[in-house]
């Protein structure tokens, strides 16, 4: 699912835990397509996928290695038709992370993001069966 939604050969690292998860296929592809894509379009450098158990969820981890965003801004992100100040004159409506949030509640998981003293991140938890 991961090297489908990889259209740039970006994700250099990929480092999925073995297990079983309980999601939509489509809907979470969704969710990496739009992940990826936004590190893309704002970060333009590889990407770092790894994976972790959480309590009773498999989390993964996307990190590129771009300026990520204002403090200010982190806690908007998942909101609906927002778009950051790094958005200028990039294409886009501000629904992405807002439909992956929704996606993710609807799988019984979570989206977060936060910035990195190396760039920005994105958690993904995803239930484990």
């Amino acid at each position: 699912m991961l090297y489908r939604v990889d259209y740039q050969h970006k994700l250099t690292r990929i480092e999925i835990q073995d297990c079983l998860i309980l999601c939509d296929k489509l809907r979470l592809e969704q969710v990496f397509d739009n992940i990826t894509f936004n590190s893309y379009k704002y970060a333009g450098t590889d990407i770092t996928v790894t994976s972790l158990f959480v309590d009773h969820y498999l989390e993964v981890l996307f990190h590129d290695y771009g300026p990520g965003v204002d403090d200010k801004e982190l806690p908007l992100l998942m909101q609906k038709y927002y778009r950051g100040t790094n958005a200028k004159g990039k294409n886009g409506a501000g629904i992405g992370l807002y439909m992956s949030q929704y996606f993710m509640a609807k799988m019984n998981g979570s989206i977060t993001a936060y910035n990195t003293k190396a760039g920005f991140e994105v958690g993904i938890r995803i239930p484990l069966c």
